[in-house]
């Protein structure tokens, strides 16, 4: 199977984003966020995404590394032998990155603990005889969907935002601006690495066993209270109220369940295309996608004041390490 048409910049495609008109958000423009190429011209996010209307614009992050051009990131084909120690490999560099962004409460604290406590379940599930269908598929599926999320993290802080997906951008500029709550800094995050990530994933394992994806869905759908509740007792007791989707009644849990029903299905459409431009194509519709979902996300999940971050930080700076 040619793989060139995901290591390479997509064609671009223009596709409304309408969520916003239907929020009735309050009108204003940020000025100097667009590019300034000429007067009326599409952002280089704007040309994979579709024309983000003013008013939104207004309340997204001022932050240039938003609205640049995309290529699309490639997908990594790490640990295809499945061994255990890939999963180790995985935890250790998880639980660095965490020790590096807790003790400076930095929002993308939260999900870095969140997939760290996620993957250390997973690795006691794997361990356990018959737990899966294939589980070095399930292993070889787990490093490449973390790479791609750790390919991104290290893009975006080193300032190299070209290969970072859009829902990520949005997701880091959020944090890095501290204008979410901890609810939608978590919930944001999940929606990226799910809906965008995991079909890329998926099709570079060329998908694996039905079965053991929804065991995944159990054993997330286990573990994410336990994990809630501790994001709420070391960084922002609002998360303890974490269980709807921000700026929507989906509860998270069932959320998660369709949002991977979603990639599972994305995957086989990347899997299924006839060649590499029906391919391009496909994944451009998963960027665009994932992007509106991100955005209902981001916009319910905005604090009111962003000054009002600072009940969260200095309670987290206390309680960080309980």
């Amino acid at each position: 199977m040619s793989t060139r048409a995901l290591l390479r910049p997509p064609a671009r495609f223009r596709a409304a984003v309408v969520v916003a008109v239907v929020l009735g958000l309050a009108a204003g423009v940020s000025a100097g966020l667009a590019r300034p190429d000429r007067a009326g011209a599409l952002s280089g996010l704007e040309e994979l995404v579709g024309p983000i209307d003013p008013v939104v614009r207004a309340q997204l992050p001022a932050d240039p590394r938003l609205y640049g051009a995309y290529s699309l990131r490639p997908t990594p084909n790490t640990c295809r032998n499945g061994s255990p120690a890939c999963v180790d490999s995985t935890i250790a560099d998880m639980t660095r990155r965490f020790d590096a962004l807790a003790p400076r409460c930095d929002h993308d604290a939260v999900f870095s603990l969140l997939y760290l406590r996620v993957t250390e379940r997973y690795r006691e599930l794997a361990a356990t005889s018959g737990a899966f269908v294939s589980v070095r598929t399930v292993n070889w599926e787990d490093r490449v969907f973390y790479d791609l999320y750790a390919g991104s993290f290290a893009d975006w802080h080193a300032y190299r935002p070209g290969a970072v997906p859009p829902i990520w951008r949005l997701a880091y500029a959020g944090a890095n601006a501290r204008q979410l709550t901890g609810t939608g800094d978590v919930v944001l995050a999940m929606a990226a690495h799910i809906l965008r990530d995991l079909p890329f994933a998926l099709w570079r394992v060329s998908m694996g066993a039905r079965a053991d994806h929804l065991k995944i869905n159990d054993m997330l759908k286990s573990v994410y209270v336990s994990v809630v509740d501790e994001l709420a007792r070391r960084f922002d007791p609002t998360i303890k109220a974490a269980d709807v989707v921000p700026g929507s009644n989906e509860p998270v849990v069932d959320a998660i369940a369709q949002w991977r029903d979603k990639a599972w299905r994305d995957g086989q459409a990347l899997l299924a295309a006839p060649d590499d431009a029906a391919r391009a194509e496909v994944a451009n519709r998963i960027e665009r996608e994932a992007w509106t979902t991100g955005l209902a996300i981001y916009l319910g999940a905005r604090y009111p004041v962003q000054q009002a971050t600072v009940t969260r930080d200095t309670y987290c700076a206390a309680h960080w390490n309980s």
